[in-house]
């Protein structure tokens, strides 16, 4: 009797010690499957932010090459007009903004016609096509003539500089030099004209 009590105890302790095991090898496998989602996660998330940072410095490096190469064409040029605009290259584009903290392309173009040919011209680029002559084509255009685009009505200004070249505060790159040739500028292309008052021309 003694003998089958000890038997069906060794049989008890053995079959609870199966079930804790199994239990224990359970846990270790949801934590270790917890660890590895929670791994996977942190992994991905690193690949995001290092993806995002690429971008922005790829974003970065093209502005700097486009500033660059923005600076390298006014000073080759070298005029009265263009030495005065090197200062404003890279300032960022603000809408209503007048001054190297921040400015929009007619803001940008009122103040060259002000400190450059002493021109008070109106501050809506829409007015500014209003205020000069049109020019029957792009091949009559002279240093300092402006440039308008938009489609139906006026939506952007610009200052031609010399071939297909013209300076402007871009919404998205702040002022920069730009070719008249660059899909965008060709097809977004309205009109251009001269002011009366340009003496140089």
């Amino acid at each position: 009797m003694r003998k089958k009590f000890f038997n069906l105890l060794i049989l008890a302790v053995c079959s609870l010690m199966m079930f804790s095991c199994a239990n224990m090898q359970r846990i270790g496998k949801n934590t270790t499957l917890s660890s590895s989602n929670k791994n996977a996660k942190s992994s991905s998330a690193k690949t995001v932010a290092k993806s995002n940072r690429e971008v922005k410095r790829n974003a970065e490096l093209s502005n700097s090459d486009i500033y660059a190469q923005s600076m390298k064409m006014l000073k080759t040029h070298g005029s009265t007009m263009t030495d005065y605009c090197i200062s404003w290259i890279g300032t960022p584009y603000q809408l209503g903004g007048l001054t190297k903290n921040g400015v929009d392309c007619s803001g940008f173009v009122f103040n060259v016609y002000n400190d450059v040919f002493s021109i008070k011209l109106p501050r809506r680029s829409a007015d500014m096509e209003n205020a000069v002559k049109l020019l029957s084509g792009k091949n009559k255009m002279k240093e300092g003539d402006l440039v308008f685009f938009g489609k139906g009505k006026v939506n952007h200004v610009g200052i031609f500089i010399t071939q297909d070249k013209f300076i402007h505060a871009s919404s998205s790159k702040g002022v920069i030099v730009s070719s008249l040739e660059e899909k965008y500028w060709k097809e977004n292309f309205r009109s251009c004209g001269h002011h009366s008052e340009m003496k140089q021309n």
